[in-house]
């Protein structure tokens, strides 16, 4: 993979949030691979960047528990519109119970609150298809 990946996180959480970003670019440079991150705090406004400008994201990290508009609202507004780039979304959660019984047809990429770098690092490699 030579082209720079682009990751998209959208957490309220700011210590989330920067845990996050700091694992990405760990993960970037043990990969010997180029990156950027946007972050989003706002539900609204990560919703309406997934729906602008989803397709650019080749990994997208999504909170449930989200005020004013949650993570699964979020995805579920993803799916209405068949965006194709609904597989790329991986769900940060300490709810995924709630998560699966809300899309219980669906198989959705979670990874689960609190986690460590080496569950993050598997969930990328999983959602790039990286080994």
């Amino acid at each position: 993979m030579s082209k720079a990946l682009k990751f998209l996180v959208i957490d309220d959480d700011d210590t989330v949030q920067s845990i996050v970003a700091a694992f990405i670019n760990r993960y970037l440079e043990e990969k010997n691979l180029t990156g950027t991150i946007k972050r989003v705090t706002d539900p609204v406004q990560g919703l309406f960047v997934l729906n602008t400008h989803g397709n650019e994201y080749d990994a997208i990290l999504l909170d449930v528990r989200l005020p004013k508009l949650t993570g699964d609202e979020i995805y579920n507004s993803l799916i209405s519109l068949e965006q194709d780039f609904i597989n790329r979304i991986m769900f940060v959660t300490g709810y995924a119970n709630d998560l699966v019984a809300r899309f219980p047809d669906l198989e959705l990429n979670i990874l689960n609150k609190p986690f460590r770098y080496q569950d993050l690092s598997a969930r990328i490699d999983e959602l790039l298809k990286l080994d």
